[in-house]
């Protein structure tokens, strides 16, 4: 091959390098982009020199760029393996730029317009993942209405050192605003089904060894022996209380605990069946009391609610000779609420938030990994599609260490090194320089060869 074709090949080679330095530069601030390198080959035709080829133009998959943190829940960085799968022009496609937002139809998309893909929800009306198909991710924008109180765990330690502090006997009357009265009180916030909020206050009194007595209030007035219910056998005392100077009937429950602490079932002529009664699991649902009341407005009237029936699971509850102290005090139930927004777990899980509290599962995003990533395909807009080469798409979901981590608030940008850049541009310049010699070189000989005929 002539010296002519060398040179040529040398700039033609040269010039690619040098776009792709100055694509790597334009894209420095594109969020995802990954820094390409160019590999060159030797070409040798029949054993003789024939110059030098671009074998290969190869992105930086591997090198993370910065994080750069917005505090936008719905932006995404992937900090390792990974790409987020997003639907683009009837196309799916892969990208690590992980900018997305709600459109008016509340689909999380790019700026493209491309739709983010993951495992939507059923229709349960506690909504669970259904993994396995891919569809464009939703978020469900709707208000979300009140739900009214029905459970209540109520755990904690029941000071066995407490002094005892037995019910006043007649004529005298409990007054729970009397705080020598009992020995530990504890309030919970509950709702009716129109989303008003109540208190249950339970107060508590240690009446002998190992036993204790409960008597319920809601806002302030005391629940009845009738409104109180048991399981099995079990049955609802009855104490006089003084309220706003008036004497009521307010229903007693009684508590026993075990030598080793533990609460016993609150029937005690329960006999467990084949799997033993633990106050740890509670099997056989003997450490529950049911309340049942009708809300009132704050002029002591109906306001319209249903009635509240409500369990208070007490399993786990203990009496040992440390203080009293809360395990767990979480009642369900909430007010209506108006949807506010949008955050991701670090597994992709989507939840839809409200202004009450209360958040709601959507879906849940994935991530694709290639067996090969070298072999996917560029395209615009920071995406790549699968090929042959790359092999299928592997879907997973992160935070399960087969893919990297997933951060919300954040993207990741482009991971090119200006300074390294800027040094390949004078490399490549000075390379591209030295061909065009090697042409001019080659002139200058045929040149001289043409004149000495």
């Amino acid at each position: 091959m002539s010296m002519f074709q060398i040179g040529l090949s040398g700039l033609k080679s040269t010039q690619t390098a040098l776009e792709v330095t100055s694509n790597n530069i334009s894209n420095s601030s594109t969020s995802g982009f990954k820094t390409g390198s160019t590999e060159f080959a030797a070409v040798y035709n029949g054993g003789q020199r024939g110059g030098v080829k671009v074998a290969d133009i190869k992105e930086d998959f591997t090198k993370p760029g910065d994080l750069v943190r917005t505090d936008k829940d719905l932006d995404m960085a992937i900090t390792g393996k990974g790409f987020f799968v997003i639907a683009a022009n009837g196309r799916e496609a892969y990208t690590q730029a992980g900018q997305f937002g709600l459109n008016d139809q509340l689909y999380i998309t790019n700026s493209n317009g491309a739709k983010l893909q993951g495992y939507g929800v059923d229709d349960a009306a506690e909504p669970n993942i259904v993994p396995g198909v891919l569809t464009d991710l939703k978020i469900e924008g709707s208000n979300i209405p009140a739900q009214s109180s029905d459970l209540l765990n109520f755990s904690g330690n029941f000071s066995s050192a407490s002094d005892v502090i037995p019910y006043p006997a007649a004529p005298d009357s409990f007054d729970p605003t009397n705080g020598s009265a009992y020995n530990f009180s504890q309030s919970t916030e509950l709702y009716d089904s129109l989303g008003n909020s109540h208190v249950l206050t339970q107060y508590y009194n240690h009446t002998g060894a190992n036993q204790w007595q409960t008597m319920y209030f809601v806002d302030g007035q005391p629940l009845t022996a009738a409104q109180l219910g048991l399981p099995g056998s079990a049955t609802v005392g009855s104490q006089d209380v003084s309220v706003d100077g008036a004497n009521v009937s307010a229903g007693v429950v009684t508590m026993t605990f075990d030598t080793d602490g533990q609460m016993l079932p609150l029937d005690g002529t329960f006999t467990p069946g084949a799997v033993a009664d633990s106050n740890s699991t509670d099997p056989y649902n003997m450490r529950r009391v049911q309340l049942t009341f009708s809300p009132l407005d704050a002029d002591g009237n109906p306001n319209g609610a249903g009635d509240v029936s409500l369990t208070i699971d007490m399993k786990q509850s203990t009496q040992f000779g440390s203080g009293f102290a809360m395990y767990t005090n979480d009642a369900n139930g909430y007010t209506s609420g108006e949807f506010n927004g949008v955050t991701v777990d670090d597994d992709g899980k989507l939840y839809a938030t409200f202004t009450n509290g209360e958040s709601k599962l959507q879906g849940q995003l994935v991530l694709a990994t290639f067996a090969n990533v070298d072999g996917l395909e560029q395209g615009d807009n920071t995406v790549w599609y699968g090929t042959s080469e790359s092999g299928s798409p592997l879907y997973t979901t992160a935070d399960n260490g087969t893919v990297g981590q997933l951060l919300s608030g954040q993207y990741m940008a482009s991971n090119v090194n200006i300074s390294d850049q800027l040094v390949d541009l004078i490399s490549f310049q000075q390379n591209y320089q030295a061909n065009a010699k090697t042409i001019s070189t080659a002139s200058d000989m045929m040149q001289v060869l043409f004149n000495a005929v």
